[in-house]
């Protein structure tokens, strides 16, 4: 999003201010604040009195790093511990009070706030539970400790549409913004939180919508534009629950979930495990049910813990679908159409940038005709080779030097790639830009041909992307993985 989570603007104030006063306006005695991404900078932009701040340094371990920091915090003289997200805005602080109350006059140990039937947060729990909650791991929150206290779980309904509305993306916030400027119900925002309906993410009368999403249809969508996501595929159940063998579901990288397994027990594990996948390139198949570790370990199959009441085993096949490579070639020589026609072979995507009239015989997604337009076109999955021929050699170059390309390779002699450099360096493109150009491209190989020297030029590639760290996908680590932005606000109430 650009600036941290926290000090996002809805109507001129930065989300944790709504959240503090949500808190603030509340019964709740002891409040601790866990910072995380740009920590310093929301300490000098918001006023956190009544709190205390603390610094989770883990942040990047996702949420569960961040509850940990704040029950460890938390006073310990507190016999009920209140976990606040801090990107829920419009929980009202009545229902922060009506949890507190229901906590005093029953036995419940996990009380947990209900709109229309349907789960929301914050979650209040028993101090006893604190050393449970403080081994949970990942991108994961208290949800993870439900399915050892089944009978211990009280839900609290609440006429409170705040406790469904988490903002994750940019479009929430937007539509957030306008819908308090505008004046209008929040339960209009309820639509639009993780890009689903209310029920898909919230209740089991999303199955009567499932029918009217193909999710292949909207898989190949995100394929031809060459965005990542996650296929998510139920392959088996156990009784009783929602979810049903072929169900699927789409998780993209801004932990948007479209598509409906089976409800939201499952949807915290499914999210962060697919943001997993996403990042290292892996299927994988995991298993969500009450009694994880119950028989004996299967090969390949994660256990997570079953977060409802309801019960129930789902495995669920995850299936990453990352960008294909991208090769930028510049320039119409033969080792620049050697180059396209054998990356074709190897099912990269072409982009041809040239400032020749248009080549019929090249077979390329995309032309490019103007040399500024190049850096709009590089992602970190990108691989350039400038072969011109010397014909606009510099001009490319000093537009690809400073991007985000894996890999920059120029096809000249090496007295011609040093007048390069120097070329460069006159026109102010600072060294390390101009380190990255590797030249002669190519591995060597005793290359003579343009399709031979075309061969070495995409092993080199090759070799640069098989061995290099994991490519960047633009993931959030919980909530947002705007990347790591975890902010929890984390009260300890003195019951």
């Amino acid at each position: 999003m650009g600036t941290p989570k926290p000090l996002v603007l809805i109507n001129g104030r930065p989300l944790l201010d709504y959240v503090l006063r949500t808190v603030r306006d509340s019964h709740v005695d002891d409040i601790v604040v866990v910072l995380g991404h740009e920590a310093d900078r929301v300490r000098k932009a918001i006023t956190v009195d009544r709190a205390r701040a603390i610094v989770n340094d883990a942040y990047e371990e996702g949420m569960s790093a961040s509850i940990r920091a704040g029950v460890r915090a938390a006073d310990p003289r507190s016999d009920g511990l209140l976990i606040v997200l801090g990107d829920q805005p419009f929980v009202a602080s009545k229902t922060l009070d009506d949890l507190i109350a229901r906590r005093n006059e029953s036995q419940a140990k996990i009380l947990i706030p209900t709109y229309q039937g349907h789960r929301g947060n914050p979650v209040l729990l028993d101090r006893s539970l604190s050393g449970e909650v403080q081994a949970i791991t990942g991108d994961q929150g208290c949800r993870a400790i439900f399915g050892r206290h089944l009978d211990g779980i009280l839900e609290v309904p609440v006429d409170d549409p705040g406790i469904l509305v988490d903002l994750d993306t940019p479009e929430q916030i937007s539509r957030a913004e306008e819908t308090v400027q505008s004046g209008r119900p929040i339960q209009t925002l309820l639509s639009l939180t993780h890009g689903r309906s209310d029920d898909s993410k919230h209740g089991d009368q999303a199955q009567s919508t499932s029918p009217r999403l193909d999710v292949f249809a909207l898989a190949q969508q995100f394929r031809s534009k060459n965005e990542p996501f996650v296929l998510a595929t139920v392959v088996r159940v156990e009784r009783p629950s929602s979810g049903r063998p072929g169900f699927k579901a789409i998780v993209r990288p801004d932990r948007q979930l479209i598509g409906w397994l089976g409800g939201s027990c499952a949807e915290s594990v499914l999210v962060s495990e697919s943001l997993r996948s996403l990042r290292d390139g892996h299927p994988r198949l995991i298993r969500i049910t009450p009694t994880p570790g119950r028989g004996p370990p299967e090969e390949g199959v994660e256990e997570f813990v079953m977060e409802c009441a309801s019960g129930g085993t789902m495995d669920i096949y995850l299936e990453p679908h990352q960008p294909e490579p991208t090769l930028l070639v510049v320039g119409d020589s033969p080792v620049a159409k050697a180059l396209m026609a054998i990356a074709r072979v190897l099912d990269y995507r072409i982009v041809h940038v040239t400032t020749e009239a248009g080549d019929a015989g090249v077979d390329a997604d995309r032309v490019i005709s103007d040399l500024t337009e190049i850096p709009a076109a590089v992602t970190p999955d990108t691989y350039a080779v400038v072969a011109t021929m010397g014909k606009y050699d510099e001009t490319a170059l000093s537009h690809l030097a400073g991007t985000r390309a894996a890999y920059v390779g120029l096809v000249a002699s090496r007295r011609r790639a040093a007048a390069i450099q120097t070329a460069l360096q006159d026109a102010g493109v600072d060294e390390a830009s101009r380190s990255r150009i590797v030249s002669p491209a190519g591995l060597d190989l005793s290359a003579e041909t343009p399709e031979e020297i075309a061969v070495s030029i995409l092993a080199q590639i090759i070799q640069a992307r098989r061995t290099s760290a994991p490519r960047e996908l633009a993931i959030s680590v919980a909530p947002q993985e705007t990347a790591t932005e975890v902010d929890v606000v984390c009260p300890g109430k003195a019951l």
